[in-house]
C-alpha cells in the first residue's frame, strides 16, 4: 500500500520535476525581462481585488514615483519654454526701443558731428585765401596803426576757417575783467552738450559768491535760485561777476582750468585773472568748433553773444548787419572786445585788449583795427 500511494507513485515523479523546472525557468525569465511576476505556484484569483501585488526588481523606482518624476521634468520643460518666449520678447521690446532712439536721436546726431567734422578738417586743409606774405603785411599794418595811438594794445586774429593767424602783441597780458566769463561759459556748455549737466539745473546765490562789480544778481537775496543757463547769460551779457562766481563754484575751478590749459592757455583762473588776445582767440575758435557739432546745445549760448551791446566797438568796424558774436570786458582803465565776426564768406576770430585808455579812445581804437581786418578778408 505504501509503494502504491499516488504521492509516492514513481510514475508522478518526473511530472513533479517537470514542473518545478517550469516554474524556475519562468522566474528566470521575470527577472531577466525587469517586470515582476506572480509565482506559478502562489495561484491566481480571478477577482481583481485579490489580485497579488508585483514583486519590484532591486534598485528599480516605484511606479508612482516614475511618473511624479515625468511630471516634474515635463513642469520644468515647460519653465524652460516660457522664460525663453519672455526673454524673446523682452529682447524685442528693446530692440525696438533701440532702433527708434537710433533713428530719431542717435543717427541725426551722428550725422551732425560726423559732418562737422568733415567740414572742420576739409576746412582747415583749404589752401589760404591769400599767401602768409598777405597775413604778415596784415600785423605790420595793425602794428604801424597801434604804435601812433596813446595806450597799451594788443591784437590777435585768426581765420577760423583756414587757421592762419595775424596780429601785435598777442601774448601779452592784460587783467582779465569780464572776459573771463567766456572760458566758464564754454566749460558749462560743454558739460551741456556732453550730457554731465542740463541747462535747468539750479544753483542758489550764496554769501560767498558776493563781489563788488557789474551786473544785478548780487543784489538778490541770499538763497535765490537761478538756472545754469541764466548765470551763463548774465555772466556773457552783463559781465555779471557775482554769475561767473556762482558758475565756477558749481563746475568746480579744477574742470575750467582744464578746459583753457587744454584750449592752449598758459594763465591759471586764481587772482589775480590775466588774459591775453591769443588767449581769447583760441577760446572764440573752440567755441565755433563747439558750435558746429552741437549746434542745438551751444546755440543758447551764441544767441548770448549776440545779445551783448557791443555798438561802436569791434562792431562798428564791420558793414551794418555783419554777424558779431562777442564778449567784452571792462576794467577801470582797460577794455577788451573779442568777437567772431562772420564776413567774407567764413569766420574771423578778433581779439583786441587795451591798458590805460579811455572807453572812447579804446572804441576808436577797435573800430578802426576792425575795418583793417575787413578791408583784408574783402580785398586782401
Amino acid at each position: 500500500m505504501y509503494r502504491n500511494s499516488d504521492k509516492y507513485s514513481p510514475k508522478k515523479q518526473p511530472a513533479n520535476r517537470r514542473k518545478t523546472q517550469s516554474v524556475k525557468r519562468k522566474t528566470n525569465r521575470a527577472l531577466n525581462s525587469g517586470r515582476p511576476q506572480t509565482s506559478a505556484l502562489e495561484g491566481r484569483s480571478p477577482a481583481a481585488g485579490n489580485q497579488t501585488p508585483r514583486q519590484q526588481r532591486p534598485g528599480q523606482p516605484k511606479q508612482g514615483a516614475s511618473r511624479k518624476t515625468a511630471s516634474l521634468g515635463k513642469h520644468r520643460r515647460r519653465k524652460i519654454k516660457w522664460g525663453r518666449l519672455g526673454g524673446v520678447l523682452a529682447a524685442a521690446v528693446l530692440f525696438g526701443f533701440g532702433a527708434q532712439w537710433l533713428i530719431v536721436h542717435g543717427a541725426p546726431q551722428l550725422a551732425q558731428r560726423l559732418r562737422a567734422d568733415i567740414t572742420q578738417v576739409t576746412a582747415k586743409s583749404r589752401p589760404l585765401p591769400y599767401t602768409s606774405a598777405s597775413y604778415l603785411a596784415l600785423s605790420r599794418q595793425i602794428q604801424l596803426y597801434l604804435h601812433s595811438q596813446p595806450g597799451t594794445y594788443a591784437v590777435a586774429g585768426t581765420d577760423l576757417a583756414t587757421g592762419a593767424t595775424f596780429g601785435y602783441g598777442q601774448r601779452e597780458a592784460f587783467s582779465a575783467a569780464g572776459t573771463i566769463a567766456l572760458p566758464v561759459v564754454i566749460s558749462l556748455y560743454s558739460a551741456i552738450a556732453a550730457g554731465a549737466v542740463k541747462p535747468t539745473t539750479i544753483v542758489h546765490l550764496r554769501a560767498q559768491d558776493q563781489e563788488a562789480g557789474p551786473g544785478y544778481i548780487g543784489g538778490m537775496p541770499v538763497g535765490t535760485p537761478f538756472t545754469v543757463t541764466e548765470l551763463a547769460r548774465a555772466a556773457i551779457v552783463r559781465g555779471d561777476v557775482v554769475a561767473i562766481n556762482m558758475l565756477i563754484r558749481k563746475l568746480g575751478a579744477a574742470q575750467i582750468q582744464s578746459f583753457m590749459t587744454e584750449a592752449g592757455s598758459s594763465h591759471s583762473l586764481s587772482q589775480p585773472r590775466l588774459v591775453t588776445p591769443r588767449d581769447l582767440t583760441l577760446y572764440l575758435a573752440y567755441l565755433y568748433t563747439m558750435d558746429r557739432a552741437h549746434p542745438r546745445a551751444v546755440g543758447p549760448l551764441m544767441a548770448d553773444l549776440r545779445a551783448v551791446n557791443g555798438e561802436g566797438r569791434i562792431a562798428g568796424g564791420f558793414p551794418q548787419g555783419t554777424r558779431i558774436d562777442q564778449v567784452v570786458g571792462d576794467w577801470p582803465k582797460e577794455f577788451h572786445d573779442a568777437a567772431i565776426i562772420w564776413t567774407a564768406g567764413h569766420p574771423v576770430a578778433l581779439s583786441i585788449c587795451s591798458d590805460g585808455v579811455t572807453m572812447a579812445a579804446a572804441s576808436m581804437v577797435e573800430g578802426h583795427i576792425a575795418k583793417i581786418v575787413a578791408n583784408f578778408e574783402r580785398h586782401g
